[in-house]
């Protein structure tokens, strides 16, 4: 979503060169495979902090970038599974500063023509026809140059999007913007993510530092803290993922990553495994879960990219096919495909991780009175 400390991060990594991965396949015929590039040509790729894939068309994907090459394109689209991309940036702006663009995008599940772009410092835009053609969403209270940290959806007749900015939340039900804050902080707060619970479309988490987790079980009409047993004296909270069992998994800036079973009221451990070699312990993305395989997860962060196959409790570093300079920012499974994750970079384009044929055995050697030599003949 939108975490911009983590792609601040990671450009970050990339530059200082610490990048550090390890080739760990987790499972056989699993490994990663760099899909087409963004601008048709190798070298040097848009940084891809965000992505969005069909909810049943396999071979359709969005990928947002930040202007970080030259003639960088906002959006792009793919239409045969990543294999080649074309901009998707109609009507978009043409003149945000270098090295600055998408903070995040999402897709409409139940109207997947319908997509909306987050801009840092340009406010929230729409797409009706699937990124041919985009308009400014401002309205109400939220303006055209709202600086727009992450997006969430809710899918329904309409559906309803959230966004977080550093006023707080909007929401858009069908009208216009209006403004969804009570309960929280009005100052001396960041915020930095918001994620929706599958298993109740009234209840949002949202991510903020110092004050930790809020949670609201009224769409928003009411916020509470939801900070119970979170160690540490900050609670810095930057990532949220809410599994489709309703299972909530934060990163806490200083700690790592953490559970809960039971919508926030206690939080336990579950990083084992995640390093922090080269990067502030506790900076780690939330999980992203198979939605084929609810035991199967991928998390990053500059060390690598990590799997867990036990629903989050343990993880391994996962880099097979994976190049050493792939400094993942964002990643997402892709629903029409079966097992099909996928990962932008900060600078290498786009990959995926999926099942690759596996060669066959070599046949067993002959038994010992078969064996010969050939003759060479003169």
């Amino acid at each position: 979503m939108g975490r911009q400390w983590r792609k601040t991060m990671a450009m970050a990594v990339l530059i200082l060169g610490l990048a550090m991965f390890a080739s760990s396949a987790a499972a056989e015929g699993l490994k990663w495979s760099r899909l087409g590039f963004l601008q048709g040509v190798a070298g040097r790729q848009p940084a891809v902090v965000a992505l969005a894939a069909h909810p049943t068309d396999p071979n359709v994907l969005y990928a947002g970038t930040w202007l970080t090459v030259p003639d960088t394109a906002l959006v792009y689209r793919s239409r045969d599974g990543g294999k080649t991309w074309q901009p998707a940036a109609g009507g978009l702006p043409t003149d945000m500063p270098a090295n600055t663009g998408v903070a995040d995008l999402i897709l409409d599940p139940q109207h997947p023509n319908v997509l909306y772009v987050a801009l840092q410092r340009h406010g929230v835009w729409r797409s009706d026809d699937g990124g041919d053609s985009w308009s400014n969403a401002a309205g109400g209270v939220l303006a055209e140059d709202e600086d727009v940290v992450a997006l969430a959806i809710a899918p329904g007749a309409p559906s309803v999007v959230y966004a977080l900015s550093a006023d707080g939340v909007h929401v858009l039900d069908g009208g216009a913007w209006k403004a969804k804050s009570r309960g929280l902080p009005a100052r001396n707060i960041v915020y930095n993510d918001i994620a929706l619970d599958p298993t109740d479309a009234d209840t949002l988490y949202i991510a903020t530092s110092p004050t930790g987790l809020y949670r609201t079980t009224n769409a928003g009409r009411q916020w509470r803290a939801s900070n119970n047993n979170l160690p540490g004296a900050n609670q810095n909270v930057k990532e949220i993922t809410v599994t489709p069992s309703g299972e909530v998994f934060i990163s806490l800036r200083g700690v790592g990553l953490l559970r809960s079973d039971d919508k926030g009221s206690t939080w336990s451990p579950a990083g084992e495994g995640i390093s922090y070699t080269t990067t502030l312990t506790g900076t780690v993305s939330a999980p992203v879960f198979d939605p084929a395989d609810a035991i199967v997860a991928y998390v990053h962060n500059s060390d690598g990219v990590f799997r867990s196959a036990d629903g989050g409790a343990t993880w391994s570093r996962f880099a097979d096919g994976l190049s050493v300079t792939a400094v993942v920012m964002d990643m997402i499974f892709a629903p029409a495909r079966q097992h099909f994750v996928v990962a932008g970079t900060a600078a290498s384009g786009v990959w995926a991780a999926y099942d690759h044929p596996v060669d066959p055995p070599d046949p067993p050697d002959p038994p010992a009175r078969l064996l010969f030599m050939p003759m060479i003949r003169r």
